[in-house]
């Protein structure tokens, strides 16, 4: 690992923060890092780019071509999170589709699966941090506000050296000035209800040949997905007490029912494509603790639960899909299904088990 330690610096900076962080270390060491941000009333960022609790180096935003070369790496952990659950896949990146700003990782098998929003992508980070097992390595990317989109981890078969070779090609020419964070301006303003024409809205719906237009439906109308589902209603859309989210992994684990597992941000979607088999509960996350695929999920963020069948050409496409109190989407569950082939009956037979018999009626 030698050559991955000279890539960092060795000394702690001289920055108003650190200080700060050190205090706060002293007098709660658990404090994970994006929580540490939140006390010290900083962003994540802030604290990777002043090295506290690590060494980083800052990369320019050459963010499409250097995606491009993370198939390099080999085996590594990707993570992605929101404010109420962390999706970490192990496994390869590969079938790299970048198109102005969208970019696509497609799943296959031991693959990585992701929908990249690169417009969204502002800040990018080298870092090394200490734990009981050495030095941990990985890439780190963030939105102008500072807030976390992705981290690439290395794993003990990734390729150490391509890695040196990425951080040494995109590494940024300043790294002294002082980083500049913004507010977010580009998030999604929704009419009301009232201004809502919900019979074409429904007719909408019905007519949809392929999920992904349920897209177009949201922007053609100006509405979130919430709101979509309450001006929509059964049988297309029915709530459900979220607290059945531990009974829907559960019996997929029991079942050994493959599922796909959709969580993201407003700069990245990550999925999980396969079975789940360890789910533990510990305090107030839910857990799924397999050997490549990990969920963490704080059930006190979860508020809502959707049941949602949306129509394609190979008939209905069912949905479980969980809320926080804002609106913001934290997980989605489907069925695993092929192109061109029926939703698995058994995927079906739970999602729908998660309703009351009033509605399953």
């Amino acid at each position: 690992m030698n050559n991955l330690d000279n890539l960092f610096q060795q000394n702690t900076p001289d920055s108003k923060l650190y200080p700060h962080y050190k205090s706060l270390l002293a007098s709660d060491s658990k404090l994970r890092r994006r929580d540490q941000a939140i006390v010290l009333g900083v962003s994540e960022a802030a604290m990777v780019d002043q090295q506290c609790g690590v060494q980083s180096v800052r990369l320019n935003n050459q963010f499409a071509a250097l995606i491009r070369q993370l198939p390099e790496l080999g085996y590594i952990m990707t993570l992605t999170r929101n404010e109420h659950c962390v999706h970490e896949r192990k496994g390869i990146y590969d079938n790299v589709r970048i198109t102005g700003p969208m970019g696509l990782v497609m799943a296959d098998d031991r693959k990585v699966d992701l929908r990249i929003i690169l417009s969204r992508w502002a800040l990018g980070f080298a870092v090394r941090e200490e734990t009981p097992r050495g030095g941990r390595f990985s890439l780190q990317f963030f939105d102008k506000a500072g807030i976390a989109i992705q981290k690439i981890f290395l794993q003990p078969d990734s390729n150490a050296q391509a890695y040196v070779m990425l951080v040494d090609k995109y590494r940024a020419e300043d790294q002294d000035t002082a980083l500049l964070y913004e507010a977010l301006t580009d998030l999604p303003v929704y009419v009301d209800d009232s201004e809502v024409d919900c019979e074409k809205l429904v007719a909408e719906w019905v007519a949809m040949t392929d999920v992904h237009q349920f897209f177009g439906i949201l922007r053609r109308h100006n509405i979130s997905r919430e709101q979509a589902f309450r001006l929509v209603g059964g049988p297309w859309a029915l709530p459900f007490d979220p607290v059945q989210l531990e009974v829907l992994l559960n019996t997929a684990a029991q079942c050994k029912l493959p599922i796909m597992c959709f969580v993201g941000n407003h700069g990245n979607i990550q999925i999980h494509t396969g079975p789940v088999e360890n789910i533990k509960v510990m305090g107030p996350w839910l857990n799924v603790l397999d050997p490549e695929f990990n969920l963490h999920l704080q059930r006190e963020g979860v508020s809502r639960g959707w049941l949602i069948r949306k129509l394609s050409e190979d008939g209905v496409v069912t949905s479980l899909e969980f809320y926080d109190d804002g609106g913001e989407t934290i997980v989605q569950f489907f069925g695993v299904r092929e192109e061109g082939k029926p939703e698995n009956p058994e995927w079906r037979k739970l999602a729908e088990s998660m309703l009351s018999e009033e509605q399953a009626a």
